[in-house]
């Protein structure tokens, strides 16, 4: 009851909340701690609106409340480096950008206008307006974060569902983002909401798509200059697939890194692309070969299939899972020069059982 007006308008109040979400060791813990006994919602109003608020699709599985404050979690932890090996590339920028604590407001409120009937990017935003100046940001971090939470879904988005070698889209996306510093903003925003969003959502070609989308904005963005090109990353990605093939004669290699696009080279992990070249030499000519992984830690089972590409080969494939009563996750498609078609397909886990799932 003491948490009205006077209280959340106080500068000393504010600023005790914003070191709190920024500083402590676990910021996750105190804010459940304090959702729980009721202070969150009281303090911050539109927070109180989405407290044990249902989302209604196959990706989310906690409520809105859970999954912002799991997501300021994963973000401290990434500050904190626990996740330098999923995260390479948010880990090692996340000390580059110049306001940490804008990164913290805007992660803790993405989502914080959901449930309404205008769309909760924009609402967000101008939630984000009021709410920052009161916890004692500055207009150009205010300015940011309201960017950020109307923009929150714009690089899972591309990365998912562009064609990153299309370099429209990446000059589409550039258009949006503008500068360096928001790119890094929304790299490490993206990451820590996709983490937050349940067991199994997050995966390595995920990770992967949004670093290869970085890389190709970074040099529009900083008008040319870049760390690495993309024929030093091909080269580079090449190199690290080959180090894990060391009986190959360099006609073999020369062969092989011919037989994928550049898409392939850029878009998929090492230890995957390992797998699928055993995949590939024990296959017969012009047949159908499937490679199963199951993951029980992210509830996925990955079905992946090398044969003759056509037309109709990808809604084949996924029309025979969702007959089968799968529950697809997400889907990565290559063809290789000569004609395969290497088609990966991310399924909801149904068994807990290895042999039941397989």
């Amino acid at each position: 009851g003491l948490l009205r007006g006077p209280v959340l308008s106080d500068p000393e109040a504010n600023a005790i909340f914003l070191e709190l979400l920024t500083s402590s060791e676990n910021p996750d813990i105190v804010l459940r701690m304090m959702n729980e006994a009721g202070v969150l919602g009281r303090f911050i109003p539109p927070f109180g609106r989405i407290v044990a608020m249902m989302q209604f699709n196959m990706y989310h599985h906690y409520t809105v409340d859970e999954h912002l404050i799991r997501a300021v979690g994963h973000l401290s932890a990434i500050e904190r480096g626990k996740f330098t090996e999923d995260h390479p590339l948010a880990s090692s920028i996340f000390h580059t950008i110049t306001s940490k604590r804008l990164l913290y407001v805007a992660v803790f409120l993405h989502d914080i206008a959901k449930g309404r009937k205008e769309d909760h990017s924009i609402a967000g935003e101008r939630i984000a307006l009021e709410i920052c100046p009161r916890l004692g940001l500055t207009a150009p971090e205010t300015e940011t974060v309201a960017w950020l939470i109307r923009h929150h879904l714009l690089m899972s988005e591309t990365a998912q569902m562009r064609d990153l070698n299309d370099f429209k889209t990446i000059l589409d996306f550039c258009a949006v983002v503008q500068s360096l510093e928001r790119l890094k903003l929304l790299l490490i925003l993206t990451v820590a909401d996709i983490r937050a969003v349940g067991p199994g959502v997050w995966n390595g070609w995920k990770g992967q798509l949004l670093r290869t989308l970085y890389a190709e904005a970074e040099p529009v963005l900083t008008g040319g200059h870049t760390a690495v090109s993309r024929t030093e990353r091909i080269a580079e990605a090449q190199a690290a697939f080959f180090g894990g093939m060391p009986g190959w004669t360099e006609d073999q290699k020369k062969a092989y890194a011919a037989r994928h696009y550049d898409a392939y080279w850029l878009g998929t992990t090492t230890p995957k692309q390992l797998k699928h070249a055993e995949l590939i030499a024990g296959a017969p000519p012009k047949s159908v070969v499937t490679g199963i992984e199951t993951d029980a830690f992210t509830a996925i089972t990955e079905l992946t299939i090398y044969t003759p590409d056509h037309p109709r080969l990808l809604a084949l494939i996924t029309g025979a899972c969702a007959a089968a009563g799968a529950n697809i996750a997400g889907a990565q498609i290559f063809t290789t020069t000569d004609g395969m078609a290497l088609d990966t397909i991310l399924i909801q886990r149904d068994f807990p059982d290895e042999e039941d799932e397989r």
